[in-house]
């Protein structure tokens, strides 16, 4: 793991629930506003992601936590990492969001309370 992706995962664990950033803005907080694609690769290698939600949401896959990671993280104060709270700039959902997709993330988000006027990808 790179020191930028290790900033972009505490970035990202810092995200409170029912609140979201884009990429671009996490980009910017990592020091570089042109680095959304770079966040959104990390987000999608994301070890240890919400899983447990997502699955309460709908995904079905057979992703498993990293648990040694997990604790490595937990080790440096960043814990689990809410990847499904970085949306696009239009607060879209991202199409290929790791966890069972766009649909699986726009439920997650609803069940944290973030607000249906966000944007596009959570309107009704």
């Amino acid at each position: 793991m790179t020191e930028l992706e290790l900033k972009i995962y505490k970035i990202v664990a810092g995200i409170p629930k029912g609140h979201v950033m884009t990429y671009g803005q996490v980009a910017e907080a990592a020091g570089n506003k042109n680095f959304a694609r770079v966040v959104g690769n990390t987000m999608h290698k994301n070890p240890v992601p919400f899983v447990e939600l997502a699955r309460e949401c709908g995904y079905t896959g057979d992703f498993e936590i990293d648990f040694e990671m997990e604790k490595k993280f937990r080790e440096m104060g960043i814990g689990r990492v809410p990847c499904h709270r970085v949306v696009n700039s239009s607060g879209s959902m991202g199409k290929n969001f790791g966890l069972g997709g766009p649909e699986v993330q726009k439920k997650m988000l609803q069940a944290e309370g973030v607000a249906k006027s966000l944007g596009k990808g959570l309107e009704q």
